[in-house]
């Protein structure tokens, strides 16, 4: 080998020398570096070109609440609050152009969330490529929780403001709608409130016009008003004085009438910031207290004439009810005791009939007169036995299974042929079946019976009288329909009582005692059932009966 340049040893030993001593500053410089971002009051992150942090200080890891080794390799957008992450990616978009300023909050991996303020800067290296970013961090917790604060104290104080000030007019409002006279003072002894009603009592004027007096200058002023105006001024005196609550203070006034006055001390926290006084035009009060009084003496008086009449309206009553039982018990005599000679001379009727041929053709006339006649009192007769015994009880019904289609149909078959005397149908039509019920079927019949043969006396000769039974929710249903007389309106309502007959069916010359549809209510009503009627006078009548079902 050839020897070496003397030159070339000498250029590449201060190369060399320059090579460490840059290495030696570069290790310098990151020391501080190092030690700088570790005592640095903010966190900082360095992140290289994927967003991985390859660098975090104490403060960063205090502030998150992670451990070096935890935050390394990981973005630190991973601890970003849900809520500001999608705001502050967006803003990092920008980083590439130079530093970007954030602000949100962090999501750390203990304890509470804070408030953070931050800057981003891109990290150059050769060929102007990005080579990641610097972040750092400070804690403005406490600024935001001051922030916070302030406005919530900001907005209590704007609504104590607004309530206050809502407070104040409702004050204002109630002062100047209302009834009595107000005048409000305050400590110095100045009108702050005064209301129409005040200045319209005593006279003042508008009532405007006495806010800013004095209180001693309006009871100079409105003194006259009073009958007694030393009376007036001294009393109000001694309640300013005693500074002490004074209710119903009455003083008469000059033109007749009577003031009541109230006076209040205005005492806060105890104290003593004015005073309220309060004043009732009473005139119109005592006269309605006279008017109530007069009203109850004759209340008192009405109810004492009520209670009388009470007592008369019951003794009558006693005397009704006692004429009502004596009624029966005399109908039910005189009934039981003409029963006997009525069969008596029904018998001996028939007896003389059968030997008819002595008698002359005028004399069997009118024994057929005499005859017809006892049989119609003995069914007057027995009529009111039975409605008698019906209505006290006496008559136990025979219940059993009764088919009440089937009754009715035979019903109509019965009456069929006396029916057809008076030239009148009857027809069963519609008949529905259902279940039997539990009832006396003789009574039962005794109903039909009767609502027929009351539907047939009423009809014309040609019409035709329907009876349909129908099973209707629970309930049978028993339709007695005829197209004659009709009943008049107002009489309807009395139909069932005794003795009572239609005004139209008195005159029209039809027999009859008023006893059948006394006798048909209580008969359906011992049955738990019920009867009605529609008419139409002129047009006919149709009487429903309503029996329950089966339980």
């Amino acid at each position: 080998m050839g020897a070496s340049k003397p030159g070339l040893g000498l250029a590449t030993g201060r190369r060399s020398t320059d090579f460490e001593q840059a290495q030696a500053a570069l290790a310098e410089t990151e020391a501080r570096f190092g030690l700088l971002a570790q005592l640095a009051p903010v966190g900082i992150v360095q992140s290289d070109a994927e967003g991985r942090a390859v660098f975090v200080n104490e403060r960063w890891c205090a502030m998150t609440g992670l451990r070096a080794d935890q935050a390394l390799g990981t973005s630190w957008l991973d601890l970003i609050h849900p809520g500001d992450r999608p705001r502050i990616e967006r803003e990092m978009t920008a980083v590439g152009q130079g530093e970007v300023a954030i602000e949100g909050r962090l999501r750390p991996a203990r304890g509470a969330g804070l408030w953070f303020q931050g800057a981003v800067v891109p990290l150059p290296r050769a060929g102007g490529k990005r080579a990641g970013t610097l972040a750092t961090f400070t804690d403005i917790s406490g600024r935001k929780h001051a922030e916070a604060e302030r406005e919530r104290l900001l907005a209590a104080e704007r609504a104590a403001r607004i309530s206050l000030s809502d407070q104040t007019e409702r004050l204002n409002c109630l002062i100047a709608s209302a009834i009595p006279g107000v005048l409000i003072t305050d400590e110095q002894g100045l009108v702050t409130h005064a209301n129409q009603s005040f200045a319209t009592m005593f006279g003042t004027g508008p009532p405007d016009q006495l806010v800013g007096t004095s209180a001693a200058g309006v009871v100079r002023r409105i003194k006259a008003a009073f009958a007694d105006p030393g009376e007036f001024v001294r009393r109000t005196s001694e309640a300013f004085t005693a500074r002490k609550p004074a209710g119903g203070q009455q003083l008469a006034c000059a033109d007749g009438r009577t003031f009541e006055g109230d006076y209040w001390p205005v005492l806060v926290d105890g104290r003593y910031r004015g005073d309220i006084w309060l004043a009732w035009d009473m005139s119109d009060r005592k006269a309605l207290e006279t008017q109530r009084q007069e009203l109850l003496d004759a209340e008192q008086t009405a109810r004492r004439a009520a209670e009388l009449a009470q007592q008369e309206l019951e003794r009558k009553n006693s005397q009704l009810q006692e004429l009502g039982e004596a009624r029966k018990d005399f109908v039910a005599t005189v009934s039981h005791e003409l029963r006997t000679p009525l069969t008596s001379i029904v018998s001996f009727i028939e007896l003389m009939q059968e030997e008819a041929d002595g008698l002359s053709e005028d004399g069997a006339h009118f024994l057929s007169i005499v005859q017809r006649n006892a049989n119609r009192l003995i069914r007057l007769v027995g009529d009111l036995l039975l409605l008698n015994r019906l209505e006290s009880g006496a008559i136990p019904l025979e219940l059993a299974p009764v088919r009440i289609p089937e009754m009715t149909r035979e019903a109509v078959r019965d009456a069929s042929a006396a029916a057809a005397g008076y030239g009148v149908t009857l027809d069963a039509v519609g008949t529905s079946d259902g279940p039997m019920i539990q009832g006396d079927q003789l009574r039962l019949r005794q109903v039909l019976d009767n609502l027929i043969a009351n539907a047939v006396k009423f009809s014309h000769p040609g019409d035709v009288v329907r009876v349909v039974s129908t099973w209707d929710g629970g309930v049978w249903r028993i339709d007695v329909t005829d197209t004659g007389i009709g009943i008049p309106p107002a009489e309807i309502s009395d139909l069932f009582d005794r003795f009572v007959r239609a005004s139209n069916a008195r005159t029209s010359g039809r027999p009859g005692t008023g006893l059948g549809l006394s006798v048909v209510q209580a008969i359906v009503e011992l049955h738990g059932g019920r009867v009605a009627v529609e008419s139409a006078l002129g047009h006919g009548t149709t009487f429903r009966v309503y029996l329950p079902g089966p339980a």
